[in-house]
């Protein structure tokens, strides 16, 4: 009778599991992490959320958790399979994790707005809504209006304030950057298509102007200890990072679109390892004295990068030395001629997980076809770091590190002066689009094409033409960031210097067909 009972409570737990797809733990060890049991359970399935609850005294884990499941079934194959189980020397003790509330039937007396304000809550996590530089109109007005001692109602009307707007925008984004970069902020990882996110530190968009690193240290403080707060020039975006991932948690789930000040707070899971291991560093308040030959050199190495390598100037190199690197490969060739890049084949080390191994044969990349040639000539069957290697000519063409660009702005390889200017609002002038462009260098010419010549408003989309392609350059660099234009972010990528309508439909349709 008893073994029935018991039986029969077992199987009752096992549908509740099934039904809620959550877990309740009991009896953890205080040492265990959130990464271990991440790895635990995700033996089954799909793991959507950890919920591990840290004591804010001893900052030990209080001896409980919560699993969730993306789907149900997973989670009662893991009861069976882990119920009464031993992690850190503690026997887990599985129960039916409580469901989370089902709160459309409570959304019946709720305003429109607050209805919104809800579901934006609930979408905080997901990455459509997630841009990583993006700065309130409202905050960017207030820094133009202090920077150049006027009012914001200045900086608002007139002429041209939607330029304004935007060259506003793009100078603080850039100098955002340099200072997140300079304090240890790798925003690379930020542009990678596909990230990893952190479980401890937050993104802060949104920010009033003038906010400071104390005052984002005491909104975050109440939920949990606090790493670093990374604070940029006129706080109009931040970073915090957090010592628990559940403290975090708790923190994001909060204070997402909640107000301070007058303004919403966005948030953002940053990519896994956003912040690097060094301390963050004293704003840098001493003028460059050298500021004009810096920019010289700049510009010289701006125009060296902007030259295309011609076809057919890629090498393939076999039989190399399985501790020879890119930079042995490189210095042996860099006799020959300019060298775009090098790349060597590796695959996955099997002696020491989480690194790669050499597979003996590499690729260079030349900018010249006559430097490939003089190679083939001088360097078949040299010897390099003990290795008499053998060369061949290759129909590969590399590519440069650089491939991690945003989905909405195709940053390809420069071809020319050309810009290609996508989702300009219907209301912007070619005047306005070549005074947003003009502070970056001489233009050749704007073009906005029509819906029919010299009918109604432009297509949303234009041409920009600069004399030197080291100024076309400067543009894309600083426009393509977060530039909004009349509300709208403008998208940039290089068109071909001879491109018309036609050719950018024909081209369009083809990115789009092919995925």
């Amino acid at each position: 009778m008893f073994r029935w009972k018991e039986q029969n409570e077992s199987l009752s737990k096992e549908e509740c599991i099934a039904e809620s797809g959550r877990i309740f733990i009991r009896n953890l060890s205080y040492t265990v992490t959130e990464e271990e049991l991440q790895k635990l359970f995700e033996k089954y399935g799909p793991v959507t959320e950890i919920i591990l609850p840290v004591d804010r005294l001893t900052r030990q884990v209080k001896g409980y958790g919560v699993v969730t499941y993306m789907i149900p079934e997973n989670a009662a194959k893991a009861y069976m399979s882990l119920d009464g189980t031993v992690l850190h020397g503690r026997m887990l003790h599985l129960l039916p994790g409580k469901p989370k509330n089902d709160e459309t039937d409570e959304e019946g007396d709720l305003s429109f707005k607050a209805k919104k304000a809800k579901k934006l809550k609930a979408n905080a996590q997901s990455s459509h809504t997630w841009n990583t530089l993006f700065l309130g109109q409202d905050a960017v007005a207030e820094v133009i209006a202090e920077r150049y001692d006027a009012t914001k109602q200045e900086v608002l009307t007139g002429k041209d304030a939607a330029v304004r707007l935007a060259l506003g925008e793009t100078q603080i984004v850039a100098e955002t950057r340099q200072f997140l970069e300079e304090n240890g902020v790798k925003l690379d990882v930020f542009n990678q298509q596909v990230n990893k996110r952190s479980k401890t530190t937050i993104l802060i968009k949104n920010l009033p102007a003038m906010t400071t690193a104390s005052e984002i240290r005491d909104i975050f403080a109440k939920f949990g200890e606090l790493g670093r707060v990374v604070l940029p020039p006129y706080g109009i975006t931040g970073i915090v990072e957090f010592l628990e991932p559940s403290e975090a948690r708790a923190a994001f789930t909060r204070l997402a679109y909640s107000k301070f000040k007058h303004t919403p707070l966005y948030l953002e899971w940053a990519p896994e390892n956003t912040l690097s291991g060094v301390e963050v560093n004293k704003i840098k308040v001493e003028e460059n004295q050298n500021d004009e030959s810096e920019d010289k050199k700049e510009k010289l190495e701006n125009e060296e990068e902007d030259i295309e390598p011609e076809p057919d100037t890629t090498l393939f190199v076999k039989n190399l030395n399985f501790s020879t690197n890119e930079e042995a490969v490189k210095e042996h060739f860099s006799g020959c001629g300019k060298i775009a890049n090098v790349s060597i084949g590796r695959k996955k080390d099997p002696a020491n997980p989480g690194k790669l191994m050499s597979m003996g044969y590499g690729f260079v990349q030349f900018y010249l076809k006559s430097s490939l040639n003089d190679a083939l000539k001088r360097l078949q069957g040299s010897n390099l770091d003990g290795h008499s290697i053998e060369l061949k000519r290759s129909n590969r063409t590399l590519q440069t590190d650089v491939v991690n660009t945003r989905k909405s702005t195709n940053v390809k390889l420069q071809t020319g002066t050309k810009i290609l200017v996508r989702n300009i609002p219907f209301q912007a002038t070619e005047r306005e689009i070549r005074e947003l462009f003009k502070p970056f260098g001489e233009l050749k010419s704007v073009r906005l094409p029509k819906k029919m010549v010299g009918t109604g408003p432009h297509r949303g989309f234009g041409f920009v033409d600069f004399v030197t392609k080291h100024d076309a350059k400067r543009a894309m660099k600083a426009l393509c960031q977060s530039t909004h234009f009349f509300g709208r972010r403008l998208v940039l990528e290089w068109a071909q210097n001879d491109e018309d309508v036609d050719q950018l439909r024909k081209r369009t349709a083809e990115q789009f067909h092919s995925g």
